[in-house]
């Protein structure tokens, strides 16, 4: 039977409201995909950017170039041990100004020196905590340095730098915690950068709530202000730029009065050691 004109546009209409309505269920169905989508995306956004903030919390952002020093920092941004408890004066530096440092002169570091007859040795340590060697430097030889040192027959300055900060701030952050632990706890200085730097030997690095909890757990000593703020980072960079300065190429590079350990190519306690005889016979 033929189809009525009116037949064929009710039909017509039918189909055509039922085009509209798959249509807008369509769009809405993408509507809600999109909507859960962003919802996502904007999730991760804030788990990635939480992380980007911890991250560079961690790292206190780039260090600056100026800033306060320890009072017992010398020239050169070290510190000299005297006993394993006790620091000797420093050259009250005050501010510095890492990016204000000038190439040195000397074939020589600065403190490097012949011994003068009736001193007793001079070990000066360029180190880094990130530096592998520097962790096995320290956990064979810092029973031995403690026992000199508190023997009266060496002195022992330690120069901490950042030659490893170029996928990690951790150098510096851990060269700031030494500093701070100089101003709150000088007396464990030298067992905390010992136990510091050797722990490189198990691990890639340690956060700044660690660093300050292990000077409070261990040392009784309170440098988590210090740290957070990176109030030595400034500090850090001059005594790095010094380094460099200086001619250091890299870590642990270590001196025995006059004489540079590496070129010595002997063992170290047995430079050290011949320096001591020296200087025992003078006296």
């Amino acid at each position: 039977m033929a189809r009525s004109p009116e037949t064929s546009n009710n039909a017509s209409a039918r189909d055509k409201a039922r085009k509209m309505q798959q249509e807008q269920e369509r769009k809405q169905k993408l509507t809600s995909v999109l909507l859960r989508v962003g919802v996502v995306v904007v999730a991760l956004a804030v788990v990635i950017g939480l992380t980007i903030f911890v991250m560079n919390r961690d790292d206190s952002g780039p260090a600056a170039s100026e800033g306060s020093a320890p009072a017992a920092a010398n020239e050169q941004g070290g510190f000299t041990l005297t006993s394993s408890t006790e620091l000797a004066e420093g050259d009250d530096l005050g501010q510095i100004d890492a990016s204000a440092v000038e190439e040195s002169e000397s074939e020589m570091p600065p403190g490097v020196t012949e011994r003068a007859e009736g001193e007793v040795p001079h070990i000066i340590i360029y180190s880094d905590a990130y530096c592998i060697h520097c962790a096995n430097f320290e956990a064979e030889h810092a029973d031995q340095l403690k026992e000199w040192l508190d023997a009266g027959l060496v002195t022992v300055e330690y120069r901490s730098i950042a030659y490893l900060g170029s996928s990690t701030n951790y150098p510096a952050r851990a060269a700031n915690a030494f500093a701070c632990m100089v101003e709150e706890s000088p007396e464990n200085y030298s067992d905390y950068v010992a136990q510091v730097t050797a722990n490189r030997v198990n691990n890639d690095e340690i956060s700044n709530d660690d660093l300050a909890a292990l000077a409070s757990d261990t040392y009784d000593a309170d440098i988590s202000q210090c740290v957070e703020d990176g109030t030595y980072r400034a500090f850090a960079s001059y005594t790095t730029e010094n380094a460099r300065a200086a001619g250091i190429e890299g870590t642990p590079s270590v001196f025995v009065d006059e004489v540079s350990w590496a070129d010595s190519e002997r063992p170290f306690r047995e430079l050290v050691e011949e320096h001591i005889e020296e200087y025992q016979s003078e006296n």
